[in-house]
């Protein structure tokens, strides 16, 4: 198994600067998965750890060897493309052979390695059909096949599982976590999909503009944000946050409407509660404020109840027996203990005693 280590790498094309000042280790037998919107790095980061692109400065390192300059071909990394990138005039054996073949592996353990590949990810019993025969799930399952047959030293995956169905992409999901596990070879996978971020990782990278934002365990990203953007980007619905400013122990809106939570300090904050952690409370206890129902949604297994407060939307999840009527006035009360506040200005995490630190 092998440590990938990028230190201090910055990547640029002209004036353009796509990865900056990026430090991090992925453990041997890792599954990190690089997480952000498009433009933000992580499919330029993955491509400097395959050797398709050259870190601008910095050293990118494989366990004690300094991988700079070292081609594609000598770095024994196996990379799955979003368009899975089968040959079609070759069988599924063939494409799945095709990289042992280069290595001009003999073709009694080529058989036996190909076999064994395939019934890894199920499909032993498609060996002779073309891609053009396969559905979208086993195509995918091809190019896996494909990329675990050589046993590299390190897997990268790009967004893999976006071309497939919702119902799919669960499915294919579970096979994936179930195949890191077995195969314990150090992974990095790319998505804009935090579901698909939260499910899979063991560790967690978030970038924006090329600058990583956070790099912790999943839970500890969803229950710990080092900054706004992070919070705002990991959760299904998303962590609500309120833009006001702190006045002499109140927090003030946009729209001089005031909510009764005490901040941490004056001037330009951000106020952030998950979905999950407000009730809705139809007593006028300490912390509760009123809002009237914007819009009022049944999902089978919860409800949301989106609101307007100070122009700015507002999302509570309830249980699924909750019911109200859009334009209903109710009254909100987000768990004490699960407020986040965040710099106006910067978006940085804030307590009391000024910005909290986190672990990377």
């Amino acid at each position: 198994m092998t440590t990938v280590t990028l230190n201090g790498i910055n990547k640029t094309w002209g004036g353009f600067q796509a990865v900056k000042n990026l430090n991090m280790k992925i453990a041997e037998g890792e599954f990190l998965v690089l997480l952000g919107p498009s433009g933000c790095g992580k499919t330029t980061t993955m491509r400097m750890i395959a050797g398709l692109e050259d870190p601008t400065d910095g050293d990118l390192m494989f366990d004690t060897q300094r991988m700079n300059g070292v081609p594609p071909r000598q770095r024994d990394v196996s990379m799955v493309f979003q368009n899975y990138g089968l040959y079609p005039h070759m069988t599924v054996y063939d494409n799945i052979a095709y990289p042992l073949k280069l290595r001009h592996v003999a073709a009694a353990q080529r058989d036996r390695e190909v076999k064994r590949a395939a019934d890894r990810v199920e499909l032993g019993h498609l060996l002779a059909r073309r891609p053009a025969a396969l559905s979208g799930g086993q195509r995918q399952r091809v190019a896996l096949a494909r990329s675990i047959v050589r046993r590299p030293r390190v897997f990268l995956m790009d967004e893999p599982l976006s071309n497939l169905d919702a119902k799919l992409r669960g499915t294919m999901r579970a096979e994936l976590k179930h195949l890191a596990r077995e195969l314990a070879v150090t992974t990095v996978y790319v998505t804009h999909d935090q579901v698909e971020a939260m499910t899979l990782a063991s560790r967690v990278a978030i970038m924006k503009d090329g600058v990583l934002q956070q790099i912790d365990a999943p839970e500890r990203i969803y229950n710990d944000p080092a900054n706004a953007f992070v919070a705002g980007f990991v959760g299904a619905p998303a962590m609500n946050l309120l833009h006001g400013e702190g006045r002499d122990g109140r927090f003030v809106l946009p729209d001089g409407a005031e909510l009764a939570i005490a901040p941490p300090r004056n001037g330009a904050l951000s106020l952030g509660v998950r979905p999950e952690d407000v009730a809705i409370d139809a007593s006028a206890s300490a912390g509760s404020f009123s809002a009237d129902i914007f819009a009022f949604e049944m999902l089978g297994d919860i409800t949301l109840v989106t609101l307007k407060i100070g122009g700015q939307y507002f999302v509570v999840k309830g249980e699924k027996t909750v019911r109200h009527a859009d334009g209903e006035r109710i009254r909100l009360r987000p768990d004490p203990a699960r407020v986040f506040w965040f710099d106006g200005e910067t978006g940085q995490r804030i307590t009391t005693a000024g910005v909290m630190p986190h672990q990377n």
